[in-house]
């Protein structure tokens, strides 16, 4: 318990970052030695200065931040320091890493293989079906999922990882009693009970422009990979890139329509050596996960049956369809709508349809 306090003093001691903190454990080894410590022994360690040192001793209140823990935990709120046991060792391998987290809900599981989706906020009804499929089907393997909870491909695939029954990590830019932005509530909320939301920064600050792209190396950090789905030629999700290419992490790319403007990004990563990936398939088999086999097809009506032995790659018109099974289209509409909702095909333009292709690989 003590220890816990300590380190949350240390860790929010204004002015004094994860260096300096390493250069006084250095010297100390406990954060309750350096608590104690005189002026002339601070003065003494190569690297603090006049201004840490009177930090130091004026914020040697420790009821103050024992009432400021307290508060967390009956908010639920964890403190993670960078020296605590559950810090991420993902994160501790990254250039800069943040020297504390906040977070409610879980922390990810080391031993599980970590992918980050992020993209355009203001992304196309294809990036979203991509975003939600692929975290859908990712997560329904045992994945894990992060993002940044941002609206568009971030919101989608968190959405698609809850859908697949696995767990979803939020990386925000703001503290974690923040729900930004604001229409992503009962999101947020789905993610603390099926994963968790972490900040580096305190519970209670707002959102500014500055935090996001701070976030987005924590976004890479907590992950083996990245994914982009839809980017601007200069988007927030190529910071995203750049940081994860810098921690040593796979960058992957659901390539776009060349001439689309957001896909003009995501084809640029893939010209500069970035993966490109055609189904979420490309990524288990890049990490040797064996994904969900869905037996969904087991249950389907005959009429759902005929329309999907009919259907593969190329897109097909209801009307195609209808005279292949020899039914009304009307009722092959109403039945493609169904296999839709069972993610078993995907209208690629109006009544244009194709079949979804599912690997088939054994229940993991």
């Amino acid at each position: 318990m003590e220890d816990a306090l300590f380190l949350y003093w240390l860790g929010n001691l204004k002015g004094i970052g994860l260096r300096k903190e390493k250069l006084l454990l250095k010297q100390w080894k406990s954060p309750e030695k350096i608590y104690h410590a005189g002026k002339d022994e601070l003065e003494s360690i190569k690297g603090i200065g006049t201004k840490e040192v009177q930090t130091i001793l004026s914020s040697r209140d420790k009821e103050v931040y024992r009432k400021q823990l307290e508060k967390l935990r009956q908010k639920k709120i964890r403190y993670i320091s960078y020296f605590d046991e559950n810090y991420p060792e993902k994160l501790r391998q990254i250039p800069k890493p943040p020297k504390h987290l906040y977070g409610k809900g879980e922390l990810p599981d080391p031993a599980k293989v970590t992918i980050s989706i992020v993209g355009a906020r203001d992304c196309t009804c294809y990036g979203r079906d991509m975003a939600r499929m692929f975290g859908y089907r990712l997560a329904k393997a045992g994945v894990q999922i992060v993002s940044g909870m941002a609206k568009g491909i971030d919101g989608w695939a968190h959405q698609g990882a809850l859908e697949g029954g696995g767990k979803t990590f939020a990386v925000l830019g703001c503290g974690v009693e923040v729900c930004y932005p604001p229409v992503h509530r009962r999101l947020y909320d789905s993610i603390v009970r099926q994963g968790g939301i972490l900040s580096e920064f305190a519970p209670y600050t707002g959102a500014k422009p500055a935090f996001f792209p701070m976030r987005n190396r924590i976004i890479s950090g907590l992950a083996d990979g990245i994914l982009i789905v839809e980017a601007r030629e200069k988007s927030g999700s190529l910071i995203s890139a750049d940081a994860a290419l810098e921690q040593g992490k796979d960058v992957f790319v659901i390539p776009g329509r060349i001439g689309d403007e957001l896909s003009v990004g995501c084809n640029r990563l893939i010209c500069q050596g970035a993966i490109p990936v055609l189904s979420p398939g490309d990524i288990l088999n890049y990490y040797g996960v064996e994904e969900y086999r869905n037996n969904i097809e087991e249950t389907l009506s005959g009429e759902e049956k005929n329309i999907l032995s009919v259907l593969g790659t190329k897109p097909l018109h209801t009307v195609q369809i209808a005279a292949a099974v020899k039914l009304q289209e009307t009722t092959v509409f109403k039945r493609l709508l169904g296999l839709k909702e069972k993610k078993l095909v995907r209208e690629i333009s109006r009544s244009y349809f194709v079949r979804v292709v599912h690997e088939k690989f054994k229940e993991n």
